[in-house]
């Protein structure tokens, strides 16, 4: 899938000679598919998109391409990265975040951007609850998705995710902690259902988001400036 700038890149790409970076937020309960998603939306769009990666010290799956989605770091190094403010997440007070209660710390880099290419002005973010809010806090013009699945398959999906630390304390955790993401869904500025065996219909609702807000007027954006000095000219 090519893509192709919209008109309001296009006027920002004229007067501005480049774009700037616009954020989409991406959160939901675990199980929902939000790695599946983006996924997805990075081959559609691979020239002008790409993803945030977090680091964490948690152990790489063995389908996991090391600094694909994660930066996977051991507890010294995270803590070293932490100390030196390259961290959101993390500093000399605050540990990091452990989004699963599992013991492994997770936090974004305190530059979100910091591996991304200059014409990738399209970013994504998957995060919890709590890492939306950090970034609407610190960016209020990003774009929030929460993604989610009817409840009776969402429980299903955590229960079958393979995890190799997946007890029953673990599960119980995991089904506390999609209930409060669930109950923190109209923070959001849009909600995506993804239900089961309908991913392309889900793909074509985000790409209608993504469509929307890339054609949506933000700062910057001065069509009046297109024209010469002399367009409305009448003499």
């Amino acid at each position: 899938m090519e893509t192709h700038l919209t008109d309001v890149e296009h006027i920002l790409l004229q007067t501005q000679g480049s774009l700037p970076r616009l954020l989409f937020v991406l959160a939901g309960p675990s199980g929902v598919g939000k790695n599946t998603i983006i996924k997805r939306l990075l081959t559609n769009h691979s020239s002008i998109m790409d993803r945030v990666r977090t680091y964490t010290t948690r152990r790489r799956r063995p389908a996991e391409v090391p600094d694909a989605q994660y930066h996977f770091v051991s507890p010294e190094e995270f803590r070293t990265l932490a100390l030196a403010d390259k961290l959101m997440e993390a500093d000399a007070t605050t540990v990091g975040h452990d989004v699963y209660g599992l013991g492994s710390l997770y936090s974004m880099p305190a530059d979100i951007f910091e591996d991304l290419l200059p014409e990738k002005h399209l970013v994504i973010a998957e995060v919890d609850i709590y890492g939306m809010r950090l970034l609407k806090q610190r960016y209020p013009d990003c774009v929030t998705i929460f993604i989610t699945a009817p409840p009776l398959s969402l429980i299903e999906r955590i229960r079958e995710r393979p995890d190799d630390h997946m007890d029953a304390d673990a599960l119980s955790r995991r089904m506390q902690t999609a209930q409060e993401q669930i109950r923190a869904a109209k923070e959001f500025d849009y909600i995506v259902l993804n239900q089961e065996d309908q991913l392309d219909e889900t793909m074509a609702t985000i790409e209608l988001i993504l469509t929307a807000e890339r054609c949506r007027v933000r700062s910057g954006v001065d069509l009046e400036a297109t024209l010469p000095p002399d367009a409305f000219d009448v003499s």
